[in-house]
């Protein structure tokens, strides 16, 4: 049976004006760390993430870019973007599950399982 690739941020880019599209993110990353982002593979991904953390974007294989902004312009929880390639699913970012999961598990800590 084959193994369903493993996602996982590859590279991660703060302070990135979300007004850059697929050729300013494709400059940004190779300017910073000389990555090619036309040459990710499925499951690879770059995370673009505005000066507020706000807003991201997520670079994927085959030229694919996903963007998140946070309602009410209320700041992203790092540690849910650090999840978000374990809930990317293809069409939904996964941040709302990512975030989720952190709330579930500092419950669960605080207050043991239910």
């Amino acid at each position: 049976m084959k193994e369903k690739p493993r996602n996982m941020v590859m590279h991660l880019y703060m302070n990135t004006p979300m007004y850059n599209s697929h050729d300013g993110l494709a400059v940004i990353a190779k300017k910073e760390n000389g990555v090619d982002v036309k040459a990710l593979k499925v499951g690879q991904f770059c995370l673009f993430i505005n000066p507020p953390c706000t807003a991201c974007k997520l670079f994927a294989a085959n030229n694919v870019i996903l963007y998140y902004k946070h309602p009410k312009g209320h700041r992203l929880n790092p540690q849910a973007l650090q999840m978000i390639p374990q809930f990317f699913d293809g069409q939904d970012i996964g941040y709302n599950k990512a975030l989720a999961k952190i709330i579930k598990t500092e419950f669960e800590e605080r207050f043991g399982k239910k």
